[in-house]
């Protein structure tokens, strides 16, 4: 897939009933991008910038871009965090707000997925145009109208800005530490859930669902696996496929006004384990790292639901004797404070009100024929997504990373961190979730 297909998506009118826009005007994914930032800046008739880094990817790109604004005579001003791990929360946004020079009318980020988020926060406050410089293709949200970032303590998805130009230059992408191409790809081999749940989704409760967006998310994959194996190698193709494919997730969550088409609870289950390590200290790892490791994990759940039928008498006896008191009581303890946030969604949704299950699972036992039917169409067996983890010598088991112990209670948690109709939902409608977890190999 091209760009251009993604360009050309918004201009045809979709069956879907939306307008399918992207405010980003410009991705220029090419050797020495970076000499493109001058006519970019002048296409948006702006005289002054405000640069936003950390120490890390200011030396990877940022000492490149000012040398560029200098030769153009273009001034700015710059802020780089002194570290290169930034918490992506309430503090590293307030110190970019208040370094930020009033005087400057264009925000340009370079980083990826924490420099990307504040940036476009920055952007959105402050109404400016925004531009992001990519240092590495690690992670969808280049692209993206929200920013994912940790707030009360709870991961969320706040709305802030699309960047009007993603800058992606090869001779940067390509040298970005091998551990950040394998999590950009992990971060796309998730797609394989989202489109499956998202589908699923709209059979079960009625959600918006748009297939020429999930198609654009296909062909993307398509191109990341076919290139895979020259991943290790750092071969062109290979980072220019992962890197496309990730700005195509995030104008494809544009297209839709949801982030549906990028994520699942393969996500979930790194928001709970990066929720955890805010809280509690314990591990984590890179985003599409983990991402990874929970799409084999939730491969390996789908083949099992594959083989198996709802019983609606069991499925009524397990909801019936469901203690959401007994389990929000569990989700405090297990998640923190962030659980607050959780429960406090719970009470605006009522996905856990015997009626709503009612009529859920009434769906289900309709509809459990097409179920099956997404979930071969959409999703690749655990094996061969271990597969291609292999071929880029990527972690494929929770303990490869450190994370295998809690993972039972961090699938049970992915059912109350957002309002997606996810697997962990559907395994607790049709009263398997304790079944499919307790009895699963996650080590």
């Amino acid at each position: 897939m091209s760009l251009q297909t993604m360009w050309d998506f918004s201009k045809v009118d979709c069956g879907c009933g939306r307008e399918h826009s992207v405010s980003l005007s410009h991705a220029i994914i090419e050797k020495n991008a970076i000499e493109k930032l001058p006519d970019c800046i002048a296409e948006f008739s702006c005289k002054k910038v405000f640069i936003l880094a950390d120490s890390n990817t200011f030396s990877v790109a940022g000492e490149r871009v000012c040398t560029v604004l200098e030769e153009h005579g273009i001034p700015y001003v710059k802020y780089v965090f002194p570290k290169g791990d930034i918490e992506p929360d309430e503090t590293a946004v307030g110190s970019a707000v208040m370094h930020f020079d009033k005087t400057c009318d264009l925000v340009i980020g370079i980083g990826s997925g924490v420099i990307n988020d504040i940036g476009k926060i920055l952007a959105s406050i402050t109404g400016l145009p925004y531009f992001i410089v990519g240092t590495a293709p690690s992670m969808d949200g280049y692209a993206s109208a929200t920013s994912s970032m940790t707030m009360d303590g709870v991961k969320v998805s706040l709305q802030s800005k699309c960047p009007d130009v993603i800058i992606g230059d090869i001779d940067v992408l390509k040298n970005a530490p091998l551990k950040m191409l394998k999590a950009g790809f992990g971060d796309m081999l998730a797609k394989y859930v989202s489109i499956a749940e998202w589908r699923i989704s709209h059979e079960i409760t009625g959600e918006y669902y748009c297939d020429r967006v999930a198609e654009l998310i296909r062909e993307a994959l398509r191109q990341c696996v076919d290139n895979a194996a020259g991943l290790l190698n750092r071969e062109e193709a290979a980072v220019k496929a992962v890197f496309e494919g990730l700005v195509i997730g995030g104008a494809a969550m544009s297209f839709a006004k949801v982030s549906r088409p990028a994520s699942g609870v393969e996500h979930y289950i790194s928001h709970i384990w990066d929720m955890r390590s805010l809280e509690f200290g314990t591990k984590h790892e890179l985003h599409g790292i983990q991402c990874a490791v929970a799409t084999a994990v939730v491969a390996g759940l789908y083949e099992r639901l594959f083989r198996v039928s709802p019983d609606r008498e069991r499925a009524l006896a397990f909801v019936n004797s469901f203690s959401y008191d007994e389990w929000a009581k569990a989700l405090k303890a297990f998640v923190g404070k962030g659980a607050d946030a959780m429960i406090a969604l719970e009470e605006r949704e009522g996905k856990y009100s015997f009626i709503a299950h009612e009529e859920r699972l009434d769906t289900i036992i309709q509809k459990w024929d097409k179920i099956r039917d997404i979930i071969r169409e959409e999703i690749p067996q655990k094996k061969e997504i271990e597969r291609l983890l292999d071929l880029i010598d990527a972690p494929k088991l929770p303990s490869d990373i450190g994370l295998g112990d809690d993972l039972q209670t961090t699938f049970f948690a992915t059912k109350d961190i957002r309002d997606k109709y996810v697997l962990s939902r559907l395994l607790w409608d049709i009263g398997l979730l304790d079944d499919f977890v307790s009895d699963i190999d996650f080590s």
